[in-house]
């Protein structure tokens, strides 16, 4: 077969990704049933983690494990002969790579729904590629810090945020074509992870506005996410475990970028 899908077509990821390449079949929670008994060439699958973004999938556990076991239903009667599943990063340690143990059971029932459904994907499916995505930027919905920072710029009071506290901030604009890379590499589980910027940062260099409304430093905040990919060099040279440094993070970033 050489029919193509995408499911997740209707959320930011998916929207940008079925502008930039043809897919014969954009499914989203309100046609997935049409998927029983098709076979595809190729498929890309977003997790529903990315439809929203974590932060709403998480305020929302009903929802989402809805929407997990209902993909993993339709899922069974679905036959691809290569799929791309894009997923949420968090079933790594915080300073994993691609080599490292992934979480398999949490008490934590999202990041529990989150290895179920990533585990299952790739037991039915025979060839994988693994897409692990840190925040991602560009999306126009709640995806990064740097979502929560534009809003903030409106609103008055400290900011909601972690002053050290570590992220990876991917632009959306990237993925098509760091995806194909990573399939003319032949290689099947990549972290698509720039290097890490920290709140203060992040605040410092692109919304200076914000800088006296952040809060202090406190022992018990968050460590934030500095994972790394030994794939690294397909992406960006010199090989520093990142796809992008943390300058062409913070210049995509900037004020004007961001208007």
């Amino acid at each position: 077969m050489t029919d193509t899908a995408l499911i997740g077509s209707t959320c930011a990821l998916g929207a940008f990704w079925s502008s930039k390449r043809y897919f014969d079949y954009l499914i989203d929670e309100s046609n997935l049933p049409i998927l029983r008994g098709k076979d595809f060439g190729q498929a890309v699958i977003i997790c529903p983690s990315l439809w929203e973004g974590r932060g709403a999938s998480r305020k929302d556990m009903a929802r989402f494990t809805a929407q997990v076991d209902n993909l993993i239903n339709i899922l069974h009667e679905v036959k691809a002969e290569r799929v791309t599943y894009a997923t949420c990063i968090d079933t790594q340690p915080e300073t994993g790579n691609e080599l490292s143990p992934l979480l398999h059971e949490s008490g934590d029932p999202w990041l529990a729904a989150l290895a179920e459904l990533r585990d299952f994907i790739n037991l039915r499916f025979g060839r994988v590629l693994n897409v692990y995505l840190p925040e991602v930027t560009g999306t126009g919905t709640d995806m990064s810090v740097a979502d929560l920072l534009t809003r903030a710029a409106e609103e008055t009071g400290e900011l909601e945020v972690f002053l050290l506290e570590r992220h990876q901030l991917y632009p959306m604009h990237r993925l098509v074509k760091d995806v194909e890379k990573a399939w003319e590499c032949g290689i099947f589980s990549v972290n698509l992870v720039p290097e890490p910027v920290t709140t203060f940062e992040l605040v410092e260099s692109c919304f200076p506005s914000l800088s006296d409304r952040l809060p202090i430093a406190r022992e018990a905040d968050p460590y934030g996410s500095a994972r790394t990919s030994v794939y690294s060099t397909q992406y960006h040279d010199p090989d520093t475990g990142y796809i992008m440094d943390k300058q062409d993070v913070l210049a995509g970033l900037s004020a004007d970028k961001q208007a």
